[in-house]
């Protein structure tokens, strides 16, 4: 089946194709299986995905603007070289995802699982993580400056080096978390420090 543009589909099951090197604009696909599938180099343009499975699809190296991806699941996905540009990836799944050297610049990622990933080093700034799970994630020298981690999960993750200036952190629980070298600002000092429990006079 052909993807087309300005097209609705429901239901639909793409797993096991190859799909690659094509643009779809502004599409609907709701409750649809890209399992297994491969998208390499695919672009998406104000296209919406609701309760969609790229489960172990292939989506190197595509390019998706303005684009939302709502509790899709994209577990064992191969996302290298991907980029996300003002997207909307609210509760999707992103464990066991490949996210070498993908690019998220702005858009709201809240809800978003990304348990144990590699995201040592990334450009997270002034992206919406609200609620997002980093469980066991490395997060070393990422830049979530200006970002929204408002009740963000960071237990177990690695945080050295990490740079939250200016970020939203009300929510988070900084008990047993590991704040050497983290960069912080005075504001974001009193709230880890209240988040412990202490009384601030």
């Amino acid at each position: 089946m052909e993807l087309k543009n300005k097209t609705e589909y429901v239901d639909e099951i793409f797993d096991n194709r190859a799909i690659s090197e094509i643009t779809i604009n502004k599409s609907k696909f709701n409750n649809c299986s890209f399992k297994n599938t491969r998208l390499k180099e695919i672009i998406t343009n104000e296209c919406n995905f609701v309760e969609c499975d790229f489960s172990n699809s292939y989506l190197n190296a595509s390019v998706h603007e303005n684009s939302t991806f709502l509790n899709c699941n994209f577990e064992g996905a191969k996302l290298f070289n991907a980029d996300f540009v003002d997207c909307r990836m609210v509760g999707a799944d992103l464990i066991g995802a490949d996210l070498t050297a993908l690019k998220i610049i702005g858009g709201d990622w809240s809800y978003v699982i990304f348990r144990h990933n590699n995201l040592s080093g990334f450009d997270l700034r002034g992206i919406k993580f609200a609620g997002a799970d980093f469980y066991g994630c490395n997060l070393k020298e990422t830049d979530f400056r200006e970002s929204d981690l408002s009740g963000a999960v960071l237990t177990e993750a690695k945080i050295s080096g990490v740079n939250l200036q200016g970020a939203k952190i009300a929510g988070i629980d900084f008990k047993n978390i590991e704040l050497k070298d983290v960069h912080l600002d005075y504001m974001q000092a009193g709230i880890i420090v209240e988040s412990l429990g202490a009384l601030i006079e």
